[in-house]
């Protein structure tokens, strides 16, 4: 369902709809001439945001939710910066000096902890703890009746030997999609790397990048069995169907040494930190603050133009 630009803006001023503790919905209501939005005693004009949304390319209602962040860190920051920061170029330095401190602290809070370690790592498995992957093409005899498990294995195995001697995945693709299907659906399609417990990626121009697609053990099993480029499996059966699988290349394993991770990682689980405390302060500074968003909001940024 296509939201109104109303709609969206006040989903961007509760930080994007995210969940967790929700602060409470902006209230409408006519501000002073040429402010979009109030929060607490900072006013955001309609022309800081049309400068966010312009210089940024990005739409009014991230702008919005960009430009209340930083009135919210600003007003966070009253009891340990100067005052003095109506103008939005000075409410965005002193938001950034909040920042700066929280950074400090994040930094000062000791070297990472096994818990915060193992969290990175878990998030970035593809980098730092990637089992050894196969990237496979397979056909598939689709069926979920077990009245006909045997006559689907039986039209695998009749498919699995048309497609001995296919020198590619497309040509795989191709044979059995010409395959006469004897009321069944054979489905066939290339797959992303998988690992032996089904975690899937892909490969991009900046590395490898985790999927969030999971396969059937049993599959994976057989797939990482596969040794050799353009090999394929026996049958192989899934919660699915019946399956012959192509090997189209091998990913070996990459570790890092737990004894490297410490050093290795403790910029990120700083920043982990520090992003941390910035998301609990803006919730506070939410939920304790009274946002207004302007009746005349979508007038105030109707001229706004997002980049390409």
């Amino acid at each position: 369902m296509k939201r109104s630009g109303s709609t969206a803006i006040a989903c961007a001023l509760l930080l994007g709809c995210s969940g967790g503790t929700s602060p409470a919905k902006p209230a409408s209501g006519a501000l002073p001439e040429g402010q979009a939005v109030r929060a607490g005693s900072e006013l955001v004009s309609g022309a800081t945001i049309l400068r966010i949304a312009e210089q940024q390319g990005i739409a009014p209602a991230a702008a919005a939710s960009a430009a209340l962040s930083d009135a919210l860190l600003a007003q966070g920051a009253r009891d340990s910066v100067p005052v003095g920061t109506s103008r939005s170029i000075e409410r965005a330095a002193v938001a950034r000096t909040l920042l700066e401190q929280l950074g400090r602290a994040a930094r000062g809070a000791g070297p990472p902890s096994a818990a915060e370690l193992a969290e990175v790592v878990r998030d970035r498995w593809t980098d730092l703890d990637r089992p050894a992957a196969a990237r496979t093409s397979h056909a598939v005899v689709l069926n979920d009746k077990p009245e006909h498990d045997a006559a689907a294995r039986a039209l695998a195995q009749k498919l699995a030997e048309a497609l001995q001697g296919v020198a590619s995945a497309d040509e795989l693709v191709k044979k059995a999609e010409e395959f006469p299907a004897q009321g069944f659906t054979i489905k066939a399609e290339n797959l992303p790397f998988l690992t032996a417990d089904g975690r899937t990626f892909q490969r991009r121009e900046s590395g490898f990048v985790a999927s969030p697609a999971t396969f059937d053990a049993g599959f994976a099993r057989a797939a990482l069995a596969l040794e050799r480029p353009g090999e394929l499996s026996p049958v192989i059966k899934s919660r699915f169907g019946y399956h012959i699988i192509f090997l189209e290349e091998r990913a070996p394993e990459q570790v890092v040494p737990k004894d490297q991770l410490p050093t290795l990682l403790a910029p990120e689980v700083e920043q982990r930190r520090a992003a941390l405390a910035r998301h609990e302060l803006l919730e506070r500074l939410h939920a304790a603050a009274t946002v207004q968003l302007d009746r005349a909001f979508d007038e105030l940024t109707a001229n706004v133009k997002v980049a390409p």
